[in-house]
């Protein structure tokens, strides 16, 4: 069966939390961008968090930024995490966003060539997250076309 991909609401981060443990539990609260989640048999088995934030290094009028997107281990190459970007590419045109941007570990090579895959560039090695959470990530961004 084809996996549903909706917009999440606040009784989905239970379900959330047990895709990601490290989610916060206040995903879905006071969020400044939508939150999608993949939904097979009933079950949610990945989600999708994008945020309206800017970063120094993307060149952009409106971007957006991918803040999470966890598919647990069993659905992995399953097409999940596709049809998740796709909807995050959906929102981006809906919205007039130009830029779809994100931080990712330079030693993750599976997510960066699957960000790569779907049309993300290198910026380089360059700050994010604040506070306790600032870290150096390869950031990587895709212009949205309209």
């Amino acid at each position: 069966m084809a996996p549903l991909i909706r917009s999440a609401a606040v009784p989905d981060a239970s379900a959330i939390a047990a895709v990601n443990p490290a989610a916060s539990t206040d995903l879905l609260e006071g969020r400044s961008g939508p939150v999608y989640v993949a939904e097979t048999d009933g079950s949610v088995v990945g989600y999708l968090a994008l945020q309206h934030a800017a970063h120094p290094a993307v060149e952009s009028r409106n971007p957006i930024q991918l803040w999470q997107i966890y598919v647990i281990p069993e659905f992995h190459g399953a097409g999940i995490a596709p049809q998740l970007m796709a909807a995050a590419l959906e929102y981006a045109i809906r919205h007039s966003h130009d830029v779809i941007w994100l931080g990712v570990s330079e030693h993750n090579a599976r997510a960066v060539a699957f960000y790569r895959k779907h049309g993300f560039g290198p910026l380089g090695l360059h700050g994010v997250g604040a506070g306790d959470h600032e870290h150096e990530d390869l950031v990587m961004s895709c212009q949205v076309k309209q």
